[in-house]
């Protein structure tokens, strides 16, 4: 069984302990130079071979016809939460398992948000665009605590979220499809959105969450709201931008590719892809895609997604 891996991040995914284990499960090709998937002659030869993909080696899309050029692929195993960039149910119907990677980043994507949160609370961005000038009133912020967030999607980076939110004395709601913790208190969707002073989007990103927060439902965010996002995928982006600009929106803050705030004005934060990257979510992230790819060598697939 040939192991295939195609990241261009290797060093900083792979201890050499994690590459002995794979080593151990088959032979291990590593792919770092990013090159369409149709040109990598490893990928054409008759063995039995498990894919396993780093997102950006592949800038976040693996098509149907990317599937396609792989000769005898067994297993697809992603090195990602969020599987909306690959075709799970061509996959499926070839009866290719895909894999995904679950809770590696929680704590860091939810530290980040709330970072993300303070920011806007704070008017870092309009600080800043003002070279950091004093100024007592134009730099005013506003406190969290007592104000009211709102998490649409309760998963694992939800819950942390909100927890991290009671810490500073914010009163958590939440909406989601499966989930439910008596902790919170469960809203439906449109009432949180309404209501809330934060609104935070946590849902996977996938076929079925794609633009679920339509304009129709956003338009109704109070224009006292903060906007908190780690995904641009769930909601129309810039419907959200644009009320942020005319000020219906206290502020908004989003990751983005090479983001950068200077980009805009107001109390608009854009920052880079960085959420999940802090020692912690790359040191499981290793781990955990490891043990994924090793569990495929064997026909395991616990984080079967499809």
């Amino acid at each position: 069984m040939k192991l295939i891996i195609l990241t261009p991040n290797r060093e900083g995914v792979f201890t050499q302990e994690l590459e002995d284990k794979l080593a151990q499960a088959g032979e291990v090709i590593f792919k770092t130079t990013v090159e369409p998937i149709s040109g990598i002659r490893e990928l054409k030869t008759a063995d039995e071979k498990i894919l396993a993909i780093d997102p950006d080696f592949v800038n976040w899309s693996f098509s149907k016809q990317d599937i396609d050029s792989v000769v005898n692929l067994k297993a697809i195993i992603l090195q990602t939460t969020s599987f909306g960039w690959i075709d799970t149910l061509y996959a499926k119907e070839k009866g290719i398992p895909v894999t995904n990677l679950r809770g590696f980043s929680t704590e860091a994507v939810a530290e980040f948000s709330l970072m993300m949160t303070l920011s806007l609370a704070r008017k870092l961005p309009v600080v800043m665009h003002d070279n950091f000038r004093q100024d007592f009133i134009k730099h005013q912020g506003v406190e969290l605590r007592g104000k009211k967030v709102g998490i649409i999607g309760l998963g694992s980076i939800g819950k942390r979220f909100a927890e991290l939110c009671v810490g500073v004395g914010m009163e958590v709601s939440y909406w989601s499809q499966n989930s439910r913790d008596d902790r919170f208190v469960f809203l439906e969707l449109g009432d949180l959105i309404k209501g809330c002073d934060v609104i935070f989007p946590a849902l996977a990103d996938n076929n079925s969450t794609k633009k679920i927060l339509t304009n129709e439902f956003l338009s109704v965010m109070k224009t006292s709201a903060m906007f908190v996002s780690i995904s641009h995928k769930l909601y129309d982006h810039n419907f959200v931008l644009d009320r942020a600009k005319k000020d219906e929106l206290y502020g908004y803050a989003f990751e983005e590719e090479n983001g950068n705030l200077n980009n805009y004005t107001g109390n608009i934060l854009a920052l880079p892809a960085l959420a999940w990257a802090t020692d912690g979510s790359m040191k499981k992230n290793g781990e955990l895609w490891t043990e994924a790819i090793a569990n495929a060598s064997k026909s395991e697939y616990p984080t079967k997604i499809n």
